[in-house]
């Protein structure tokens, strides 16, 4: 799938308004955005959109925080040990860390930034 095609499946969804989840509990969100972009729900621990795209979803209200990284080694192009030190810096324990929270909505209602 190319780029186009995801902008235009994003805005599609968007365009929607609210959407009530199709599934209760912490997977519901989640299993809503695939069954409206047209992935089939897989455990599968690769992305989904064509095999190099994975989508995060979370409640707007949640407080939890999740990872934009995988835990696959098999599918990362560099040492995530060299990904920490060339992008991270010291944390408050004194140790290389790379953690960035996104907390910003956009004019085009995209979240940015980092924290």
């Amino acid at each position: 799938m190319r780029l186009k095609e995801v902008t235009t499946k994003l805005q599609e969804i968007k365009n929607k308004g609210f959407i009530q989840s199709l599934r209760r509990g912490s997977t519901g969100i989640g299993y809503t955005f695939e069954t409206l972009f047209g992935v089939q729900e897989n455990n599968i621990p690769i992305p989904d959109i064509g095999g190099r795209v994975e989508i995060k979803t979370i409640r707007r209200d949640s407080q939890s925080l999740i990872t934009l990284f995988t835990f696959n080694r098999g599918v990362w192009h560099i040492k995530q040990k060299e990904l920490v030190q060339k992008y991270g810096c010291i944390d408050e324990k004194g140790r290389y860390a790379l953690k960035n929270t996104v907390w910003k909505t956009n004019s085009t209602g995209n979240i940015l930034g980092c924290g």
